[in-house]
C-alpha cells in the first residue's frame, strides 16, 4: 500500500489512524493507495481500492476480461450456458 501525504505533515500515530480508518471500512479489499490532504487542522483522505480483473476462460484458454473482447466472442459468452451443478 502506497501512502502520500500532501500539504503538511503528518506524525506515524495520525497516519496510522487514518489507515486504520480506511481498513476498517474495507476489510476485504486490498488498498492501492492512500492519499492524506492536510489543510490545518483538517485532514482529506482519499484512497483507490485495487481492481481485480475478471479474467474468462472460454474453449479451454484464459481469454481476458470480457470488455476488451470483440462482439462476436461476447456474443458467444452470452449465448454459452453454464454447467449444472448438482448438490
Amino acid at each position: 500500500m502506497k501512502i502520500a501525504i500532501m500539504n503538511g505533515t503528518l506524525s506515524e500515530a495520525e497516519q496510522d489512524y487514518y489507515i486504520r480508518h480506511v481498513t476498517d471500512k474495507y476489510p476485504m479489499s486490498i488498498i492501492d493507495k492512500i492519499v492524506l490532504e492536510v489543510h490545518g487542522d483538517y485532514v482529506d483522505v482519499h484512497y483507490t481500492l485495487h481492481r481485480f480483473r475478471e479474467v474468462r476462460k472460454m474453449g479451454g484458454y484464459c481469454i481476458g476480461e470480457p470488455a476488451d473482447w470483440n462482439p462476436a466472442k461476447q456474443a458467444e459468452l452470452r449465448d454459452t450456458l453454464p454447467n449444472p451443478v448438482e448438490g
